[in-house]
């Protein structure tokens, strides 16, 4: 590695020296550092300050309602009723909790035997009859009665027990448990019978979907994927001096893609029926089901994101019919973030049995639209300029509807919850407060838990009634350890693309000591990926927003944005850049970067740095490689290709046969004879997100334009590094940009 103290063309001067030695003393002693070594103690309030979420107290556990009553049980983290559950009931607007934190140790301690420890965080879920909770300690299920308060500890095999293990499912009313394996499934029933069970292999096996019980448990739906077909990559295993060598199967763009095949179990003879589909390659999702049960609906979207259907499907015969289409010949429907989580937010079937809610952008906007089980579209629900990101929840009665929207003018990022009619009609805001809500409704959907925080306010857990005029405040989370920190949240910045036209948001993370006489470098941690938004508008914020701020708590003033391209707003702003990745961001973040340093004189443009990992390597590289002139160092880190992941690319850029000019426009490698700047970049050789190939692939085109640089490798690490190589990476990145672009002057 090269030092701290050398750089291209020599040694540091006694000048630089004395700079990056003055002004280290801060609120923070180093761990583990050696004594009096000033460097290891930024670097450690730098790394303190990228985990600083970790010293908040808060209560994530989702909570559970309770069939009846408008009551919920959570668990707490912040006092009064610190590591215990508490019941709530949203009519009464009160609380209290199931037993204090003593009693709950007492209780686990005499059945283990010895003292026990409760984790911060405890996930829990109701018994079938919703008479008591189940949870976990130690691998071991128990029973905490709603009315008695007594622990009592559940059999190992007990299906109820067995659903608080990743991937398996209980079904309803607790009468089976879906046990997912490594490559295959089985269904157990309450008596611990094994009512089928399907053993898979490497490259064919079966896996549970989320909603994989229909809805009166009598049907269980699995997948075969089968990826004989598929392109592998090479994992190397360098730990012993006999290589080893696994191969994953990975989809690039042009290349196979997986295959799927739905199956569906029949749980009293546990008769397996596919539903087999035909040749064409596309991805596949189980959205839910129809209320009855009588059919399942499934999601299939084709491989260039342009077509997307809904197809329903009898569990009992396997036959399907489509019973729509969505379709765009000039852009794409779906894209990763649709394969990441959109898929389960696309449809949502209403108790009538005969209509489903549908979300579609068709009008520029996404919005929710009514149909019918024959595909016939009844009537657009909500209308305007701005989208709706999800349907939170449906009244049993289907004559109201909440959802998830960004409907306040002036605040597009900002996601509050409204009232909505099944006939139509404005939106009403129910939730209260600024910044980003995530509600949970009620059974009866009278109330519903709001949690929300905004960049200033750290969040809240309120209880709203449906008509958004009762509050219940019942948690809120315990900031406090941060005053060691002086963490500040970030400044708000507005700016204009590179059009001159499109307002695009993001902030500015500046040093707890800022002093707006001097002059600091800059950094532009960067993602820019086409599925995802990294602007911070609650507390806690993205990962990119934990790196920016670290970043800037060792001199530097750090802007995050989100540009053209990016999800979250209107279908022609994320249009902006389809079949044009690569084409347009960087432009964007220059302008942005040049109309805030001109009205703050402390930000020093002629020393400006690109950071980003992921989507955001391939960006740091391309603001290396296309704005060489501004920006003088970059670091990317496990960076992406648009000849990788065919889901990450081939939706937003188009089929490699379709668009060869659009993807020879954005590769990297083809601009390695652009670099003037200091460059690093890093990968782990075991990541099957952005193959290894990447990187090597830029190093051979710089070597090859003669352009020197710095690489780090990560043996075994994955896309994201692990503790200990996660703080060695992060520590890298703070290093090298000390090193290239100094200290504030």
């Amino acid at each position: 590695m090269t030092s701290l103290l050398s750089r291209r063309g020599g040694r540091l001067s006694r000048a630089r020296m004395a700079l990056l030695l003055m002004g280290l003393t801060v609120p923070w002693m180093a761990t583990g550092a050696e004594a009096g070594d000033p460097l290891q103690q930024r670097l450690d309030f730098s790394d303190a300050s990228f985990r600083w979420p970790t010293r908040i107290r808060d209560t994530l556990t989702p909570p559970r309602w309770l069939p009846e009553g408008e009551r919920f049980v959570y668990w707490s983290m912040v006092e009064p009723y610190r590591e215990t559950w508490v019941l709530v009931d949203a009519r009464r607007r009160t609380q209290q909790p199931l037993l204090d934190a003593e009693s709950l140790r007492s209780q686990l301690t005499q059945l283990f035997g010895k003292p026990v420890a409760v984790s911060g965080a405890m996930p829990f879920t109701l018994t079938p009859d919703a008479k008591g909770i189940v949870f976990s300690v130690q691998g071991r299920a128990f029973t905490l009665g709603l009315t008695d308060r007594r622990v009592v500890e559940r059999p190992a095999t007990d299906p109820v027990a067995l659903s608080l293990r990743p991937d398996n499912l209980l079904a309803p009313e607790g009468g089976a448990i879906a046990v997912q394996g490594d490559t295959g499934v089985k269904v157990v029933d309450a008596q611990g019978v094994t009512r089928m069970e399907r053993t898979g292999e490497e490259d064919s096996t079966w896996k549970l979907p989320a909603s994989a019980w229909s809805p009166q448990g009598r049907f269980l739906a699995v997948w075969r994927e089968d990826t004989r077909g598929v392109h592998r990559i090479p994992l190397v295993d360098y730990g012993t001096a006999l290589e080893q060598v696994t191969w994953a199967p990975y989809s690039k763009t042009g290349t196979p893609l997986m295959r799927s095949e739905l199956n569906f179990v029949t749980v009293a003879t546990g008769q397996v029926t596919a539903a087999p589909g035909d040749a064409t390659e596309r991805y596949d999702w189980l959205a839910g089901w129809r209320p009855d049960g009588s059919e399942a609906l499934v999601l299939q979207l084709s491989r260039d994101g342009k077509r997307l259907d809904l197809v329903a499907v009898d569990p009992a015969t396997g036959k399907h019919r489509r019973v729509l289409r969505e379709e765009r010949q000039e852009t794409f429907v779906g894209a990763l973030d649709f394969a990441v989580e959109g898929w389960s937010r696309q449809v949502t079937p209403l108790p009538d049995n005969r209509h489903f809610l549908w979300m579609s952008e068709r009008d520029g906007w996404r919005h929710v639209y009514l149909y019918d089980y024959s595909g016939k579209l009844v009537r657009q629900l909500t209308r305007g300029a701005f989208p709706v990101h999800a349907v939170a929840g449906v009244s049993p009665k289907a004559d109201v509807f909440f959802v998830l929207a960004s409907a306040e003018p002036g605040a597009p990022y900002e996601r509050h919850v409204y009232r909505a009619s099944l006939e139509g009609g404005a939106l009403k805001q129910v939730s209260a407060g600024p910044g980003m809500h995530r509600p949970v409704l009620s059974p009866s959907t009278r109330y519903f838990v709001d949690g929300h925080s905004s960049r200033e306010q750290p969040r809240v857990w309120d209880v709203v009634s449906a008509d958004g005029r009762q509050t219940f405040r019942y948690a809120k989370a315990d900031t406090r350890a941060l005053a060691e920190l002086h963490y500040t949240p970030p400044e708000p910045l507005t700016v204009q693309a590179a059009d001159g036209t499109t307002p695009l948001y993001g902030v500015l993370y500046k040093p707890w000591d800022l002093d707006p006489k001097k002059r600091y470098p800059v950094i532009d941690v960067i993602y820019a990926g086409p599925f995802t938004t990294v602007v911070p508008w609650s507390y806690v914020g993205t990962t990119e927003s934990l790196v920016a701020h670290s970043l800037a708590q060792l001199g530097f003033i750090v802007m995050v944005l989100d540009a053209r391209g990016t999800p979250g707003r209107s279908k022609a702003f994320q249009d902006v850049n389809y079949g044009r990745v690569g084409q347009t961001e960087i432009p964007d973040h220059v302008a942005a970067l040049k109309q805030a340093g001109a009205s703050r004189p402390y930000m020093d443009l002629e020393r400006v740095g690109i950071q980003g990992s992921s989507w955001g390597g391939y960006f740091a590289l391309r603001g290396m490689l296309t704005a060489p002139e501004f920006f003088k160092a970059g670091y990317a880190g496990a960076p992406g290709a648009l000849t990788e992941e065919a889901i990450i690319n081939e939706p937003n850029m188009g089929l490699l046969t379709e668009n060869p000019r659009g993807y020879a426009a954005g590769s990297n490698e083809a601009l390695a004879d652009k670099l003037q700047g200091a460059l690093k970049l890093m990968h782990g050789t075991s990541d099957v997100n952005a193959s290894l190939s990447t990187t090597m692939r830029m190093a051979q085109a710089l070597v090859r334009a003669n352009k020197h640089f710095d690489l780090l490798i990560l043996p075994g690490e994955a896309h994201s590094p692990r503790p200990p190589a996660s703080r060695y990476f992060l520590d890298d990145v703070r290093r090298f940009f000390l090193r290239e672009l100094g200290e504030p002057r």
